[in-house]
């Protein structure tokens, strides 16, 4: 009987570490193509540098995301941070997906790298939507039509009071005839 037993716990045993070898392997084949995909990605997502490094308290970071647009959603790994301009401590150092949107603007996705100790400054520059930059256009011709106006309207004035001015006055050859 303690035979039998010896044998059923050998077998579960070597099976299980059969098991464990093929999970282990499994797990280094995915991590080794996750690498794969990062490289991938940072080829085509490029890592954003920071304009402003400085020495910062130990063990402390800080890392601040300025964009030219006001209130521009800022996201981490697509994990939602919060609203331009951002300042957020305390990030643990390593390699974040930085995407950064707005609502008639186009997205801008870059690779930002946090470091221990440090402060950072991303500054991330967003381009007006096709959509919006007609918008914009149409306004900008719009108030140049508006002052194009304007000045015609003044010139045409200007004119008017020139004539009148420049006109002789007939009350006065009226008053000499009496």
């Amino acid at each position: 009987m303690k035979r039998i037993f010896f044998i059923i716990n050998a077998f579960i045993l070597i099976s299980s570490s059969v098991v464990f070898a093929q999970s282990t392997d499994a797990a280094q084949e995915s991590q080794n193509k996750a690498g794969s995909d990062s490289s991938e990605a940072f080829a085509i997502i490029p890592e954003l540098e920071a304009e402003e490094t400085e020495n910062f308290a130990v063990g402390r970071n800080r890392v601040i995301f300025k964009t030219n647009v006001k209130n521009c959603k800022i996201f981490l790994n697509g994990n939602f941070q919060g609203l331009s301009q951002l300042t957020l401590s305390n990030v643990i150092e390593g390699y974040y997906l930085l995407r950064v949107e707005k609502d008639g603007y186009e997205y801008q996705e870059n690779f930002v790298y946090v470091e221990r100790e440090k402060a950072k400054t991303f500054y991330i520059e967003l381009q007006p939507s096709e959509e919006t930059q007609k918008r914009e256009n149409a306004r900008a011709e719009r108030a140049a039509a508006r002052e194009a106006e304007k000045s015609a309207k003044a010139e045409s004035t200007a004119t008017v009071q020139e004539v009148e001015q420049s006109a002789p006055s007939e009350s006065s050859g009226i008053g000499d005839a009496k």
